[in-house]
């Protein structure tokens, strides 16, 4: 800029011809300039973009606990069978920081040994490059600072509500049933409210997961969530993730899944698994099946509460169905026979129990929406619904199987009407 002020100066002092010459001067060193402003300008803009680009991470952490000064706060990664230690630090004065570079956003946690677990809650979150906050607490662990994470972090506090409305709901539940004050029509509706629920943290893991498909958090949610979405709705996210991560295990799962169901789709032949019975022997599905007879199948688990009323109501199906030209069979997808055979114990429940015994094949060949559910086989072995929930349940075999009277109730009444004579 001083060279063109001087040049102008120099040349200012000409007369006549001169004033043109100065104009065209001007003119072509205005152009030089913007010929080079024009080829720096990418340069700039590249310069600009690069500085934007996160290619490193920092995460800074806060633990609130003051007794985790002097502790191992590991930054670790799931392998599908344990989890890894990538790095560790050691908490001082509440504060500890972890530095790296990571090529891939992937899913990490942070955490104390198990041992000292109490220091502080484990968290999940998204290990990407940027500037990432971590606060560990006793109640609840948080990580922000990034995009993915930010989002995720607003997932989980959503998830978290509603997991705890169905955890007041319950603790209600049990308090009006120990003392005496539950009727079906409060269950019916506690049931229901409870199903709400369930359909709202689905429906919000849903709309997460096709929201931030690029993200690992959804390859992560997808994995947890995938027995409980519809094949509608596995179908509109497999084809989304088309073209992403083709390999991901999670994905070849749910494809698997979406092909079972196309074998199982109602008027199909039912699919024959293996299962164990209370005392511990080997039998399968196909010895349940047919005998001129439907078969109500309900698949649940021991550990899971709405599995547990939904069986309880189950029992109640089969003492009104059950005569009627039904059998009701009880498939567990629990891994912990111990607890399946407690929990029948204190539910006392009836009909034919078993174990599912690989509980993955069985959800996999059923292509179970959610547990618990329930299916409907016909006396010639065909599928004639499934996924069904416990009130879908009892209008179908209403439907199936209308009111006869008994024979032998038949009998009594007709006995008792002679005595009267």
């Amino acid at each position: 800029m001083c060279g063109f002020g001087l040049e102008i100066s120099i040349i200012g002092d000409v007369k006549g011809e001169g004033t043109k010459i100065f104009r065209i001067f001007v003119r072509e060193k205005q152009k030089r300039m913007n010929r080079v402003y024009y080829l720096m300008l990418p340069l700039l803009l590249c310069a600009g973009c690069g500085g934007g680009v996160e290619t490193s991470y920092v995460i800074n952490g806060h633990v609130s606990n003051a007794d985790a000064d002097g502790n191992i706060v590991y930054l670790s990664h799931s392998n599908g069978d344990e989890l890894v230690n990538l790095d560790s630090a050691i908490v001082d004065g509440g504060l500890f920081s972890f530095r790296g570079e990571q090529e891939v956003p992937i899913m990490a946690y942070l955490r104390f040994n198990r041992s000292l677990d109490s220091l502080a809650v484990p968290v999940l979150f998204v290990l990407e490059n940027g500037t990432i906050e971590a606060k560990m607490d006793t109640v609840l662990s948080t990580v922000t600072g990034t995009r993915q994470n930010v989002d995720f972090e607003t997932y989980k506090a959503r998830s978290h509500r509603l997991d705890s409305l169905r955890s007041v709901l319950h603790d209600r539940y049990l308090d009006l049933a120990d003392k005496g004050r539950m009727t079906a029509a409060l269950e019916q509706k506690m049931y229901g409210q409870d199903c709400r629920l369930d359909n709202e943290e689905v429906d919000l893991a849903y709309r997460f997961i096709r929201k931030n498909r690029n993200s690992p958090a959804s390859l992560w949610l997808l994995e947890s969530m995938q027995s409980r979405f519809s094949e509608a709705e596995l179908d509109k996210i497999l084809s989304e993730f088309r073209g992403r991560d083709k390999n991901a295990p999670i994905l070849t799962d749910i494809a698997q899944r979406l092909r079972n169901a196309d074998k199982i789709e109602p008027g199909n032949p039912y699919a024959d698994v293996a299962l164990v019975d209370m005392w511990g022997r080997n039998t399968s599905l196909s010895g349940y099946v047919g005998y001129a007879r439907y078969v109500v199948i309900g698949f649940w688990q021991a550990g899971s509460d709405p599995s547990c009323r939904a069986m309880v109501r189950l029992g109640q199906l089969y003492r009104e169905f059950g005569y009627r030209g039904a059998t009701f069979l009880s498939v567990s997808l629990d891994n912990d026979a111990e607890l399946w055979r407690e929990t029948l114990q204190r539910l006392r429940l009836p009909a034919h129990q078993c174990m599912a015994a690989d509980p993955d094949e069985v959800e996999s060949c059923y292509a179970l929406a959610s547990v618990p559910a329930f299916v409907v086989i016909n006396p010639d072995g065909t599928i004639n619904s499934r996924n069904l929930t416990i009130e879908q349940l009892g209008g179908k075999l209403q439907e199936l199987l209308p009111y006869r009277v008994r024979r032998d109730t038949v009998s009594r009444v007709a006995v008792k009407a002679d005595s009267l004579k």
